[in-house]
């Protein structure tokens, strides 16, 4: 398959690629090269570990922005809470009350575009069924319109476990993350 350019030229898709991945190449090797410049989240455990608990977040951000509640759900066994910082009812604790808590978020009142800044994930494997994970949520309203823009900063931070040979949420504070910045953290291990 070929694009054509705006100045009428054909490009294939494997030339493309290319260039796509020799410009992302140089541009890593910049950060990395870039004195005082993490080029990393902030990791410690097994790979293995690591890229599910990666995964666990991800599924997170997802059920989020689509709204999906039963993905939602799915990441949170039972017994596991929620402590959201500033709310009176907190914290939620088990299936139902944690669903109750999601229905009544943000993010399912509206749509949103739930982004993470992922040079600020920390995940510390502790223990095969225990971790630490820390993640930030930015959430877009209106992200499909040119009236896009920033209507939520969250953070999530806590404990998340390996049940059955899957990473879940176990136990978790959120709160707000008003502060933007590259190197702030508001919750630590």
């Amino acid at each position: 398959m070929s694009y054509v350019t705006q100045h009428g030229h054909s490009v294939s898709r494997r030339n493309l690629l290319r260039v796509g991945l020799t410009g992302t190449a140089v541009s890593l090797a910049g950060v990395m090269l870039a004195p005082g410049t993490p080029v990393a989240a902030q990791v410690d455990g097994p790979s293995s570990a690591v890229a599910e608990i990666y995964q666990l977040q991800s599924a997170f951000h997802r059920a989020k922005t689509t709204q999906d509640l039963d993905l939602m759900m799915s990441l949170w066994p039972e017994g596991s809470r929620v402590n959201s910082q500033g709310d009176p009812n907190s914290p939620y604790v088990g299936s139902e009350n944690l669903r109750g808590f999601w229905l009544n978020s943000g993010s399912w009142k509206s749509p949103r575009l739930s982004l993470v800044p992922s040079f600020k994930i920390q995940i510390e494997v502790k223990s095969d069924d225990e971790a630490w994970l820390y993640f930030e949520c930015h959430d877009v309203g209106d992200y499909d319109q040119p009236t896009r823009s920033i209507v939520a900063d969250l953070v999530m931070a806590g404990t998340v476990k390996n049940l059955d040979g899957k990473w879940l949420f176990w136990d978790m504070t959120s709160g707000s993350g008003a502060t933007l910045s590259p190197d702030h953290y508001y919750l630590t291990a």
